[in-house]
C-alpha cells in the first residue's frame, strides 16, 4: 500500500482548507444572515407589536439538547440558502458582465506582461492557446458581449486551465485570493438587501432614516458589483500572467558567453 508524499498531502490539506474557508465565509455566514432576516420578517408578520418579547420568551425555555439540534439545522439551512443566493447573485452579475473577444483579451495580456512572455506561455501551453485564440459561439467579430457569469465560454475555460496549473505547479502564484474575494463580495448582495428591507419595514424609524438606509443599500450594491467585475477581470489576467512566469522559469538558462582574451 503506497501513501501519498508529504508534498501531495500538504497540497490536499491546503486545498481543502481554502475550500472550507471560502464556504464558511461566502456561503454559511451570508446564508445565516439571510435566514435570520427572513425569520425576523415572518415573526413580525405574526407578532407585529411584540416581536422581540416574543423571541425572548420562546427562546428562553429551550433546553440545551434542543438548542444544539436547532442550531445544527439552522446551519444546514443557512448553507443551502447561502449557496442558492450566491448562485443567484452570480447570475445577476453575469447579466451585466462584459466578455472581451480573444483579440482584445490577448492585447490586454501583451500590454501588461509583454508580447514575448505571453507567446512563450502559449507555446508551452497549447491548450491555453486554443482557449484564448478560439472564437466564442457568438462569432469571431461579435466584439465585447454581455452575459459572463459561469456561462461556458473560452475565457472561463482559459481561467480554469490556468488556475488548475498554478495550484499544481506553483501554488504561490495561484489566484485563490482573488477567487475567495469575488465569492465573498458576491455573497454579500442579498444579505445587504434583506437586512436593509427589515430595517425599513420593522425598524419603525423616521422617513429620513429609511431614505438613508435605502441610499446606503443601493450604494453598497453598486460598490459590490463594481468591485466584483473589476476583480473578475483582474483574476483572468493575473492567472495567465502568473502562468507565463512559471513557463519562463522552467526554460533552461541561456548558454554562457565564450570568454575571449
Amino acid at each position: 500500500m503506497s501513501f501519498p508524499s508529504p508534498m501531495a498531502a500538504a497540497a490536499v490539506i491546503r486545498k481543502f482548507s481554502f475550500y472550507s474557508a471560502v464556504q464558511v465565509v461566502s456561503v454559511v455566514a451570508p446564508g445565516l444572515c439571510t435566514i435570520t432576516a427572513g425569520l425576523v420578517a415572518l415573526i413580525h408578520v405574526q407578532h407585529p407589536h411584540n416581536l422581540w418579547s416574543f423571541v425572548v420568551a420562546e427562546t428562553g425555555s429551550v433546553s440545551t439538547p434542543l438548542a444544539i439540534v436547532l442550531g445544527l439545522n439552522l446551519l444546514a439551512i443557512s448553507f443551502i440558502a447561502g449557496y442558492v443566493f450566491r448562485g443567484l447573485a452570480f447570475w445577476l452579475i453575469g447579466l451585466i458582465e462584459k466578455i472581451p473577444d480573444s483579440e482584445t483579451f490577448i492585447a490586454q495580456l501583451n500590454q501588461t506582461c509583454g508580447e514575448q512572455a505571453i507567446d512563450d506561455c502559449l507555446q508551452a501551453h497549447p491548450q491555453l492557446a486554443h482557449y484564448l485564440r478560439a472564437s466564442d459561439a457568438s462569432g469571431p467579430n461579435a466584439g465585447p458581449n454581455y452575459g459572463g457569469g459561469h456561462r461556458n465560454h473560452h475565457r472561463l475555460m482559459a481561467l480554469n486551465y490556468c488556475k488548475d496549473r498554478l495550484r499544481e505547479k506553483s501554488p504561490v502564484l495561484a489566484v485563490d485570493n482573488n477567487e475567495a474575494e469575488i465569492n465573498i463580495l458576491t455573497s454579500c448582495l442579498f444579505p445587504v438587501l434583506l437586512v436593509s428591507a427589515d430595517i425599513i419595514w420593522i425598524g419603525d424609524f423616521p422617513l429620513a432614516v429609511n431614505v438613508l438606509v435605502s441610499i446606503g443599500c443601493a450604494g453598497t450594491w453598486v460598490g459590490l458589483v463594481r468591485s466584483t467585475l473589476r476583480l473578475r477581470t483582474t483574476e483572468s489576467i493575473s492567472a495567465v500572467i502568473n502562468l507565463s512566469y512559471t513557463a519562463s522559469a522552467q526554460q533552461p538558462p541561456p548558454p554562457p558567453m565564450p570568454v575571449t582574451n
